[in-house]
Parts: structure tokens; sequence; C-alpha cells
């Protein structure tokens, strides 16, 4: 018996049973996002104890069980994280907070109902 018969749907001659390793796989997944992207207090500590920077890791860090996996993971999520904005209903570009705790109008000195376009055309 293999996987795929023990974990086929049961009208496959299967037993229905989940594949534990996707599962755990699915998991690690979950972990390396939290770690990557929570304000947890075991994220943090764990970022100091293993990253230089958010793409290089420590030579040497103190052993872990689980860090080895999830840096497996953690490299999936820094390659495929991206922004999908769809149809911006909701959006405002310019003064929602995407990467801290200002804005992007904040940050380039614009004031309320001045956009980019006005400014260009200033030019």
């Amino acid at each position: 018996m293999n996987w795929k018969t023990i974990c086929s749907p049961i009208e496959n001659k299967g037993l229905k049973i989940i594949n534990f390793r996707h599962e755990n796989n699915a998991y690690l997944l979950k972990l390396a996002w939290n770690f990557a992207y929570s304000n947890k207090h075991w994220s943090f500590l764990l970022k100091v104890r293993v990253l230089k920077s958010k793409y290089n890791f420590r030579m040497v860090y103190r052993s872990s069980s689980l860090w080895p996996r999830i840096k497996q993971f953690y490299s999936t999520i820094l390659d495929y994280i991206s922004w999908i904005i769809g149809t911006s209903t909701f959006i405002n570009f310019w003064n929602d907070k995407w990467c801290s705790t200002t804005s992007l109008a904040n940050i380039a000195g614009l004031s309320n109902g001045i956009s980019i376009p006005d400014i260009v055309s200033q030019f």
C-alpha cells in the first residue's frame, strides 16, 4: 500500500486519510509566513537569533528543532509574496500605510488634495 492508495477517496479504493507530509508542509509554510510577517514575540526572538538581514541567515546560531524546516519555507515566502490590488475600490494608494507606520503621501511630503500629476505638471 502506498501514499496514493491511502490518501485517495474511498470511491477510488483509498482510505481517504490525509497526506501527513502535505499537511506538515502546510503548517510549516504558515509558520514561515508568521515568522516573516508577524509581530509576535517568538517571531522577533527567532529573527534576532538567525537572521543577519531579511534575506541573509547567520551562519552560526543556537540550535533549534524547527528553524531548519521553517528556513526552507521562508525562502518560498520571500520569493512568491506580492501585492494584489485589484480594482482599488478600497485602496488609497497615497494615504494607506503599505510598509511602514506612515503613508507614501507623508513620506513624499504631499499635502491632502495634491496628487502626483499635479506636482509633475508644475515642472
